[in-house]
């Protein structure tokens, strides 16, 4: 029978092929984890892409469609006076506005105050004044200016307007209205609030509705999209746009789409449903999955959409020009002065009234001009992303670079003009930015890779050994170039294998990005210590180092720089902990723990590998006797442990002797060891004390004398506290308890049979 063996030649020859290609490939992996994850730098750039489509193909501005601007401008101000106004100047403003024909009034104002100048309020103000010679108690029979507000609601609707915030609130306004759900109700998946400030009760009384006016902006400052609906608790409140549609429609409901009643293929029904789509009254809304509306701009400015407050309530013939313009009008009231801090910056420009963005999402609405991110467009992008990736990474390594950039500039503008086409035809947001940045950074890594492997090839002596040797030795190498031969000497060597605790559970919080920053900062104070103590560095495996000392060149004390290299790395590692733990510049796990096995016997050490492919190593017996040692330190939950022929090695180091155990894959049972300090411990007496109570414990274990065993746990926890050795007794103590039920045989030897790696 034949035997399939590797030809490794021919993988080498092609190497200059395969390696790009698995960068490629991987690069692939990366954008469409990314992709799905939708990191914040990713999805800003594209908002800034959509931007530039807007800018590029605005909306076009219909005067006809019946929307109109009150803005309490910086001239209102500087004619009217200083804002807020007396409710009777905003009461004569909106009387004003009805019988011009007003259609709606919505107020993109918050009056959840009384007015300070109405007669109640201002009648402790005149008494306090020292000229006050008459009684002020006739102002308490004049009709408050709150109530004289209100009563100008009766002349036509009236929307008010209220914020919805993340803080409780003493009272939620009332609902003027009812929901239906198509399908499932997807009010989870609705922005979520903790409570509302609302108008006062007395103008509440009056209004026709009432919309909140909260929107977020991106976190570049620009307002892209606003919710139509909110929630606090079970209650979901229209925003001031949709409130105002409802009321001048004079329908009493709102009709939600759930995704799981949109029956479109390619929609995920797995997941718990989301907005589709709202309807008021005749109008079908389209919405994103949270119930955000998708704003698609006109180009400023556009003067016939406004109408200056002051004009309203000038009573000069010039000024009398604005009634014609809001006769049928939705007409929405908002501050746009610098000094009311209702500013805000669109796609196109900042220094824009609030108030703008719900004049135009109504406009939008009216108009039936909507913007789309269609169901099944995170499907294409995502598909796309892999299928063109694949093609690039399979395509590249066999280009030149002059090519494969003349390459990647022709499918980059395939993808950019095919979005900004859909955009323009359709009004459908296709992101484009993931396969662009994809297809660069392919291109950018796949031909760094192959430039890289070129220089590394010339290059290869020193570049093979100036990762884990010192620079003397790697000049010894590249002067002797026969000492690359494969092959290696049996010498005796100490092994250390260090591994960070729970890696996998670490790593699953963090990005990719923020995985490699972390055991940057790790890896590199702790291979420093190594080298300072002499250690060649064999090789990293994620989150582990493993390394020897005595070879390639003699080390004489290889046993006590061993451990010196573990006591303090174990204190750096304290340091870094205490140092990191309120951090924010980067990311660093609470309490970072590591497990560290050392063990000293002959290996093989050399160069080893393939004629292609080789690399300055160890193997033997002794090197997986210390890999599984230091999976040993999980069990006994100390931090390191030693093998029998480190600690035997350094009789002035205060080891602490753990137990004999048979480690997994090896049938000889090891006796391995806790270090409790440097040298100079082991002539403390409390130490002395502590280690004589450890033997007289490890005797009646082995002994099988369970109770007497048991009962000197807890004091020992307590004398090995300052040796951070306490959780190896919690250890001990529950085997001991589960030996008492299930006792070993008689002829046992005090032998742990370890089940794990």
């Amino acid at each position: 029978m034949r035997i399939f063996r590797p030809n490794f030649r021919f993988l080498a020859r092609r190497r200059k092929w395969l390696v790009p290609m698995a960068i490629g490939a991987i690069t692939t992996f990366i954008f469409s984890l990314a992709y799905l994850s939708k990191p914040a730098m990713f999805e800003r750039v594209s908002n800034i892409f959509f931007d530039v489509f807007q800018q590029a193909h605005p909306r076009e501005y219909n005067p006809d469609i019946p929307v109109r601007i009150v803005d309490i401008d910086d001239e209102s101000i500087r004619r009217i006076g200083q804002w807020p106004w007396p409710r009777t100047v905003v009461a004569d403003m909106h009387s004003r506005l009805a019988e011009a024909g007003a259609a709606v009034v919505a107020y993109d104002i918050l009056f959840s105050e009384a007015d300070r100048t109405s007669p109640e309020n201002m009648l402790e103000v005149l008494r306090k004044n020292p000229n006050a010679t008459f009684d002020y108690n006739d102002l308490l029979g004049l009709k408050s200016h709150d109530e004289i507000f209100a009563e100008s609601f009766t002349k036509t609707r009236t929307v008010l307007g209220m914020f919805l915030i993340g803080d409780e609130t003493p009272s939620a306004p009332k609902i003027r209205h009812g929901f239906a759900f198509l399908g499932e109700s997807p009010i989870e998946s609705l922005e979520q609030y903790k409570g509302a400030l609302h108008p006062l009760p007395v103008l509440d009384q009056f209004a026709d509705g009432m919309g909140y006016v909260s929107f977020q902006p991106d976190r570049d400052g620009i307002i892209r999209n606003a919710p139509l609906l909110g929630r606090v608790g079970d209650r979901i409140y229209p925003s001031l746009a949709v409130e105002a549609l409802r009321a001048v429609q004079d329908t009493d409901s709102f009709v939600l789409k759930g995704s799981h009643a949109a029956f479109e293929v390619g929609r995920a029904v797995d997941r718990p449903p989301e907005m589709v789509s709202l309807r008021v009254g005749d109008f079908i809304i389209p919405t994103t999955a949270e119930g955000k509306f998708n704003i698609y701009y006109t180009r400023p400015p556009h003067p016939e959409r406004y109408v200056p407050a002051w004009k309203i309530l000038s009573d000069q013939p010039e000024d009398q020009d604005w009634q014609d313009s809001i006769n049928g009008q939705i007409i929405f009231v908002g501050t746009g002065a610098e000094g009311l801090k209702d500013i805000v910056t669109t796609s196109f420009r900042g220094g824009e009234p609030g108030v703008l963005v719900h004049a135009q999402i109504t406009e939008q609405i009216l108009g039936g001009d909507y913007l789309y991110r269609p169901y099944w467009a995170p499907n294409v992008e995502l598909l796309g992303l892999i299928f063109l990736g694949i093609f690039l990474t399979l395509l590249l390594p066999r280009l030149s670079a002059i090519k494969g950039v003349l390459l990647i500039i022709f499918i980059g503008n395939v993808v950019y003009w095919a979005s900004f086409f859909a955009f323009t035809k359709y009004h459908y947001l296709i992101d484009p930015i993931y396969l662009i940045l994809a297809f660069i950074t392919i291109y950018i890594l796949i031909t760094l890779t192959s430039f890289y492997m070129t220089e590394t090839e010339r290059s290869r002596i020193r570049g093979a050994f100036s990762r884990y040797l010192s620079p003397e030795m790697v000049r010894q190498v590249s002067e002797n170039p026969a000492l690359l031969a494969l092959g290696g000497e049996e010498k005796r060597i100490s092994i250390l294998f260090l591994d960070i605790r729970s890696f996998s559970t670490i790593s699953e919080t963090m990005r990719p990005q923020e995985i490699t920053s972390f055991l940057n900062r790790f890896l590199t104070p702790m291979t420093d210590i190594l080298q300072d103590y002499n250690a060649t560095i064999d090789k990293y495996i994620g989150d582990a180092i493993v390394t020897f000392w005595n070879a390639p060149l003699d080390d004489p004390e290889h046993e006590k720089n061993a451990a010196k290299a573990v006591l303090k790395m174990q204190d750096k590692l304290a340091d870094m902990n205490a140092a990191f733990r309120n951090q924010t510049e980067f990311s660093w796990p609470d309490n970072v723990s590591i497990g560290i096995g050392v063990n000293t016997g002959v290996c093989c050490v050399g160069n080893l590998g393939s004629e292609q492919r080789f690399s300055y190593s160890m193997i033997g017996d002794a090197a997986n006797l210390a890999s599984r040692i230091e999976g040993l330190t999980k069990q006994y939950r100390v931090s390191s442990l030693f093998g029998a022929a480190t600690a035997t090695a350094l009789p002035d180091f205060p080891f602490v002797e753990a137990d004999r155990v048979s480690v997994v894959g090896r049938e000889t049972p090891e006796t391995v060891y806790m270090l409790a300090g440097n040298p100079d411990l082991s002539s403390t007496q409390p130490f002395s004390t502590y280690l004589d109570a450890h033997k007289h414990f490890l005797e009646a274990y082995r002994n099988q004398d369970w109770e007497v065993a048991l009962s000197s746990c807890d004091q020992l926890a307590k004398l090995a506290g300052p040796y951070n050795l306490h959780k190896y007794y919690e250890v001990m103590s529950a085997r001991i308890i589960a030996y008492r039920t299930h006792p070993p045989a008689q002829d046992w030897a005090g032998i742990f049979m370890a089940d794990q790696k």
